[in-house]
């Protein structure tokens, strides 16, 4: 089945990943919540707004991360890679991190300040007419993906 699975996935342009033992929640599902999860918290502490965490996302860490990983990014930040960057900046992430707290509930005066930006951008009466915008663009960004050049070849990374 996991086979199967895999290779239909592929078969439409996908990347499957399987886990390697089981998680509560895809994998993709559980970085979305942890993404999701500080900027809830940014947005309820008053950092910022919820038009600004998604600015962020849009024109940075999603541009990026759309043809490259986390790790990937992270290893070519530093001049000689992750090691280095672990040496780095891991002191200051584990600070930071330590800061983001107890996981914070979708609901209050933050789910109010979101879904007002939200419904004001995308009126859910035409959630409809976002979400075939949004499956287009994903649809071509798949499309524009498949002919790539690759970072690297074979023979290169050797």
């Amino acid at each position: 089945a996991v086979v199967s699975t895999q290779s239909t996935g592929e078969g439409i342009g996908m990347r499957p990943v399987v886990a390697k033992k089981e998680c509560d929640g895809f994998i993709l599902n559980r970085l979305q919540y942890a993404v999701l999860q500080e900027g809830w918290r940014l947005v309820r502490d008053g950092v910022c707004d919820a038009r600004d965490i998604d600015t962020v996302m849009t024109g940075g860490l999603g541009i990026r991360w759309s043809f490259i990983g986390p790790f990937e990014t992270a290893h070519l930040n530093a001049p000689d890679g992750m090691r280095d960057y672990a040496e780095r900046y891991s002191q200051g992430i584990v600070r930071v991190s330590e800061s983001f707290g107890t996981p914070a509930p979708f609901e209050g005066p933050t789910l109010e300040q979101v879904a007002g930006y939200l419904e004001e951008e995308m009126p859910v009466e035409r959630l409809g007419e976002v979400r075939e915008w949004r499956d287009k663009v994903l649809k071509d960004m798949a499309i524009f993906r498949q002919g790539m050049p690759p970072r690297l070849s074979e023979q290169e990374r050797k």
